[in-house]
């Protein structure tokens, strides 16, 4: 379990919901872009048979198919894009601000990378701490890595 010295602030990035009225704008769909990973836990599984035991896993713990969310490959990675170019204008900008807090720039980069790697990041919304400690224990049962949290206001590491 992570202590609270993991716990770092983060700048509060554009949300989908104020995305979307802007979508249109820029002529690139940003529908498929993820901006922030809101009140989630993602973690990395490199093999293909441990994601898919791990999603079974979750959904045998209760999560639904709206709460998981798996991304791998060039697809998934496109949808990360870690400079926003793919997808626009507002994509873009809220990319250069993400890179004011380096180490959330340093997370949307490690996952692009680990996705185009061929790995699997499975994302779990988990808004309550219960929540967020089984999904991280059935991630790590699966050989999962990079495991983390994404409140609104904080990132919290959980596999320390």
């Amino acid at each position: 379990m992570a202590n609270k010295n993991d716990v770092r602030p983060i700048e509060q990035s554009e949300t989908e919901e104020s995305a979307a009225g802007l979508a249109g704008s820029s002529g690139t769909e940003t529908s498929d872009f993820i901006y922030y990973p809101t009140n989630k836990v993602v973690g990395i599984i490199d093999d293909p048979d441990d994601a898919e035991a791990a999603v079974s896993d979750l959904e045998a713990a209760g999560f639904t198919a709206d709460e998981i969310e798996i991304l791998t490959g060039q697809e998934g990675a496109h949808r990360i894009d870690s400079t926003g170019r793919k997808h626009g204008l507002l994509p873009r900008i809220v990319r250069t601000i993400q890179k004011l807090g380096n180490y959330e720039l340093d997370h949307i980069r490690r996952h692009e990378q680990e996705l185009l790697a061929g790995h699997f990041g499975i994302g779990v919304t988990a808004k309550e701490e219960d929540h967020r400690e089984r999904v991280r224990q059935i991630l790590k049962s699966h050989n999962g890595h990079f495991i983390n949290f994404y409140g609104e206001w904080a990132m919290q590491r959980l596999d320390a």
